[in-house]
């Protein structure tokens, strides 16, 4: 296994077509109607819905419960686990929306995780102001990897000069849907998130780690971009050329990146 256990104070945020093995099919109203589903609710509010899966897409998988990992593919035959930053090992319960949620699983906080077409969410609903303000995620990664912040706050994990995949810039939603601010740092294969609520946040807040898989998208990108090493301006004029095709999976799973920066990882 990937990912060293992590014990301690607390993103966003996947081997089966099921969900989740192991994970109870009851609905959150049965269970725990003030708690678990309070938290399912505001976890949908803030992503929505559409989006959603009710079943990973084969070589992802969700945990049974917190103290598992989340894998992801890359595109590449490789996969990414993402350990959540639990502090007790809870149960899964699926709201039978797309949502999974893990209840009190960290002092003061639910986590959830949601499956995507293209990856997985690792969601922390930051249920009071008892909860932690820092929430880490353990990364395991294929070897000779490693994760890059780019300038939008957004953490790219890099084999050999290409990407893997992405972990989008965070962001956290208070119970009014207004912005609360977050950050990621990392340290090493751990993921930090900063979550600043105050004595003014109104509870819930949910933050997200969003992983997308990118890898495939790249490869052609990638090569022009080593190619013309150190010219930006005939990346630009080349990848301007592409048809949408090509052009429309790197807008489309890069939301905030410029072409800049994809041109920058390439050749610093």
């Amino acid at each position: 296994m990937y990912r060293a256990s992590l014990r301690g104070a607390a993103v966003a945020g996947l081997v089966s077509v099921s969900l989740v093995g192991g994970m109870s099919s009851a609905a959150l109203a049965d269970s725990n109607p003030t708690g678990v589903e309070r938290s399912g609710q505001a976890v949908e509010k803030a992503t929505g819905t559409a989006g959603l899966l009710a079943a990973a897409v084969p070589g992802n998988s969700l945990p049974a419960s917190s103290a598992g990992e989340v894998f992801v593919a890359t595109g590449t035959g490789e996969r990414v686990s993402i350990g959540l930053p639990e502090t007790k090992d809870s149960a899964g319960v699926s709201t039978g929306r797309g949502t999974t949620v893990y209840p009190d699983a960290v002092p003061g906080a639910d986590l959830a995780v949601q499956a995507t077409a293209d990856g997985a969410r690792a969601l922390v609903v930051v249920k009071d102001k008892s909860a932690p303000k820092e929430y880490g995620f353990d990364l395991g990664l294929p070897a000779g990897a490693e994760v890059k912040q780019l300038a939008d706050g957004s953490l790219l994990v890099v084999k050999d000069r290409m990407p893997l995949g992405l972990l989008d810039a965070p962001w956290a939603k208070d119970a009014n849907g207004d912005p609360v601010a977050t950050s990621y740092r990392v340290e090493g294969n751990r993921i930090v998130q900063t979550v600043a609520f105050d004595e003014n946040t109104a509870f819930p807040v949910v933050a997200d780690p969003n992983w997308k898989a990118i890898a495939s998208a790249f490869q052609k990108i990638g090569g022009f971009a080593r190619a013309v090493g150190g010219k930006y301006a005939d990346f630009q004029k080349w990848f301007d050329s592409k048809p949408a095709w090509v052009r429309y999976p790197i807008k489309a799973v890069m939301p905030g990146l410029s072409l800049y920066d994809i041109w920058w990882h390439f050749n610093h």
